[in-house]
């Protein structure tokens, strides 16, 4: 059955065809899921935030405005990831230590599976990063290391939202420069 009966059926209350999506769709939401996970892989949790996917589905079946339910499915998926992912870090660490800290562990990849190349690598960004201002490196961690919105920067900061763009786009060009500089980019 094509993604517009689904949904027609779906906002109509038809309870039968949930299981029709979650038998069409629970690989692919599992996948995206996983996908994103990458540390925090296992089983239980992809089959948990999938169940919440198709939980929410559930729940805003009145309002969903397009027939494209794989895409929406998707964009679910990734953000339930994406936020367990925030929440498993943020219960485990405290992140302003972790941004003061040296920032040896940025890049969480066991050393027995880099090359020498990816080391390298790694190190040059660490060094990069400890050579931005203050403000513009937490930035920088908050958003690509933590995964957190602007919109969270400027709430946990005490910041106004243009100015952590504004701290993002110059840590972002400074880093580009220094690794340029340093020959690890072109």
């Amino acid at each position: 059955m094509d993604d517009q009966r689904l949904v027609k059926r779906l906002r109509s209350g038809d309870e039968d065809v949930l299981g029709e999506i979650i038998f069409k769709y629970n690989r692919y939401v599992s996948a995206v899921i996983a996908n994103q996970l990458r540390d925090f892989n296992s089983t239980a949790v992809i089959e948990e935030l999938a169940s919440d996917v198709f939980f929410e589905l559930w729940q805003n079946r009145n309002r969903l405005t397009s027939s494209h339910l794989k895409g929406w499915l998707g964009t679910v998926s990734r953000n339930k990831a994406k936020n367990y992912i925030r929440a498993q870090r943020l219960q485990t660490e405290s992140l302003d230590e972790k941004i003061e800290e040296d920032l040896g562990d940025f890049i969480a990849v066991p050393e027995e599976f880099l090359n020498l190349e990816k080391e390298e690598q790694a190190r040059e960004l660490r060094l990069a990063l400890k050579k931005l201002k203050r403000h513009e490196r937490e930035t920088v961690i908050r958003y690509y290391y933590y995964n957190q919105t602007v919109a969270k920067i400027s709430e946990e900061t005490g910041t106004k939202i243009e100015t952590v763009k504004s701290r993002l786009r110059r840590g972002r060009n400074s880093l580009k420069e220094i690794l340029e500089n340093g020959g690890l980019t072109k």
